[in-house]
C-alpha cells in the first residue's frame, strides 16, 4: 500500500478508492492512508467508524496514533462518506471485504479499531481472518439482541421511513447521549443540537445508508466466534446504549481480551473524553500497560461486576395519577408511574382496560407537569402493570422530561427503606 504523510490537509482531502471484486458484485471502498517513514514496519491501525462518523472524526486518534503506526481509514460501502448502497451485502459479508481490500492493498496483518457500528465489522473481520490481524480495539459492542435496543432500532427506521426527520433525529440523539447523565458527561446544549441538526439533514442518500445498515444490524444472529488476538474493549461508564455490560460480555467471550471503562462518557466515549480514549486505544496498540490511565478504569472481564446495570435511578412521583393516550384509537387510560427515569418508565393501571392484546406503538404519556406528552413502548406486561421503553420525538421536550426528574416534582426513589432525604432529594 501506498502510505502519505500525514497532515490536517490531508485528512480533509477527498480519500482514495480501490474496488473490491467480491462474489456478490464490485464494491467502492474510500481509504486515505498515513505514515510516517520510520514507522513503515508496523502493522497498520484500521479505522472503522460508526453511524454519522467521517474521517475527520478521528483526528485526535489519527494524530497520536501515526506517531508510532501507520493509519489506514476506511469507508466501505454504505459507511461513513461512502456513498454505495450495498442492501444485498450482510454483516459477515463485510468481514470478506475488508479481508479483501487488506489483500489487494498487500496488507499481512492489521490492527482493527471498530467503533460502534464498526465494532461488528472489526470482530467478525478478527473471527473470520485470525492470521491477519494483530491487534484488536472495540468501543460500543453488543451481541444486538435486547429487546429494548431492537425496539429502538426499528423505531427509528420507521420514522425514517416516514420521513420523519426532526423526530428520528431526536431519537438518535436521546439514544447516543445518556442525557440523564449530561452533568457527568459535560455534554454541552451546543453539541447536541449540533449533533440533531447534522442528523435531521441527512441526504437522500445518507438516509437509505443509515436504513440498510441498521437493518444489517437487525438481521444479524448474533456471533458465531470471537477473537483470539490481544483485544481490548473500552467503553463509556454511563452508554445506555450499548451497556456496559453487554460490552463487558463480549469481551468475556474473547480468548485474550481486557476490559476497560472510560469513567464520565457514555457511548460517545471517543468524543466527549478525547485524552482518555485516545490514550487508552493508542497505549494498547503499542502493547504498553494501561493502567491507572486517567479517567480509565481496567478489569478482568470475568471480574467486571454486572449485578447492576442500572445507568440512572428511577423515582416515583408524588403527584398521581397520569394519562396514558392511545393515539390509535383515542382512548385515555388511567395510570400510575411506579417509577420512572429518562429512558422508561413502569405504569401500573388504576382500571385494568388496555387488554393485554391491545397494540401499543402508538402510547403516549401525558406528564402535566413537562406540558407535553411522551411516546412509551410496552416491553413486558402483566395484567395491570406494564415497563415501558420512553422514546424521545421533540428535544426540547426531552429537556423538559429531564428538568422534571431532576427538580419539578418531589420525588421517591426507589426503594421501602428510603430515608426521608433521600424521599425529598
Amino acid at each position: 500500500m501506498q502510505f502519505s504523510t500525514f497532515s490536517i490537509n490531508e485528512l480533509r482531502a477527498e480519500p482514495r478508492i480501490h474496488t473490491v471484486h467480491a462474489a456478490k458484485g464490485d464494491y467502492k471502498v474510500q481509504f486515505q492512508a498515513f505514515c510516517h517513514p520510520e514507522n513503515a514496519d508496523k502493522a497498520p491501525v484500521m479505522f472503522l467508524g460508526g453511524a454519522f462518523q467521517s474521517f475527520t472524526s478521528f483526528r485526535a486518534e489519527v494524530e497520536l496514533v501515526i506517531s508510532t503506526h501507520p493509519v489506514i481509514l476506511a469507508d466501505f460501502p454504505s459507511q461513513g462518506s461512502n456513498d454505495q448502497l450495498a442492501p444485498e451485502l450482510s454483516l459477515n459479508d463485510y468481514a470478506d471485504l475488508i479481508a479483501q481490500f487488506c489483500d489487494d492493498m498487500q496488507l499481512s496483518k492489521v490492527t482493527m479499531l471498530g467503533i460502534s457500528y464498526g465494532s461488528a465489522m472489526a470482530t467478525l473481520f478478527a473471527s473470520a481472518y485470525p492470521e491477519k490481524v494483530e491487534r484488536l480495539l472495540l468501543s460500543g459492542i453488543t451481541c444486538f439482541r435486547r429487546e429494548s435496543l431492537i425496539t429502538l432500532l426499528e423505531d427509528s427506521l420507521s420514522l425514517l421511513a416516514k420521513g420523519e426527520m426532526n423526530a428520528f433525529a431526536t431519537t438518535a440523539v436521546c439514544n447516543l447521549i445518556n442525557h440523564n447523565r449530561l452533568a457527568e458527561t459535560e455534554v454541552s446544549p451546543t453539541y447536541r443540537r449540533l449533533l440533531f441538526r447534522q442528523i435531521a439533514r441527512l441526504t437522500e442518500n445518507e438516509r437509505a445508508r443509515y436504513a440498510q445498515n441498521t437493518q444489517r444490524l437487525l438481521d444479524f444472529p448474533g456471533f458465531e466466534a470471537f477473537p483470539a488476538c490481544p483485544t481490548l474493549i473500552a467503553t463509556g461508564e454511563f452508554d445506555n446504549f450499548t451497556l456496559p455490560s453487554e460490552n463487558a460480555a463480549v469481551a468475556r467471550q474473547c480468548e485474550n481480551a481486557t476490559f476497560a471503562v472510560i469513567h464520565n462518557a457514555d457511548h460517545l466515549a471517543q468524543f466527549e473524553r478525547k485524552e482518555e480514549a485516545s490514550t487508552l486505544f493508542h497505549r494498547f496498540m503499542c502493547g504498553e500497560a494501561i493502567d491507572n490511565i486517567p479517567g480509565t478504569e481496567v478489569f478482568e472481564p470475568e471480574a467486571y461486576d454486572t449485578a447492576d446495570q442500572r445507568l440512572q435511578s428511577r423515582q416515583r412521583p408524588l403527584d398521581q395519577p397520569y394519562h396514558l393516550i392511545d393515539e390509535s384509537n383515542g382512548k385515555q387510560h388511567t395510570v400510575r408511574i411506579n417509577n420512572i427515569n429518562f429512558a422508561g418508565c413502569e405504569l401500573e393501571q388504576i382500571h385494568p382496560d388496555l387488554a393485554l392484546t391491545e397494540g401499543c406503538d402508538n402510547l403516549w404519556l401525558e406528564i402535566p407537569q413537562t406540558e407535553a406528552r411522551y411516546h412509551v413502548r410496552i416491553m413486558e406486561r402483566e395484567r395491570k402493570t406494564m415497563r415501558c421503553l420512553i422514546i424521545q420525538r421533540d428535544l426540547k421536550e426531552a429537556d423538559k422530561l429531564n428538568d422534571y426528574l431532576e427538580s419539578h416534582l418531589l420525588l421517591v426513589r426507589d426503594g421501602a427503606n428510603a430515608s426521608v432525604q433521600d424521599q425529598l432529594a
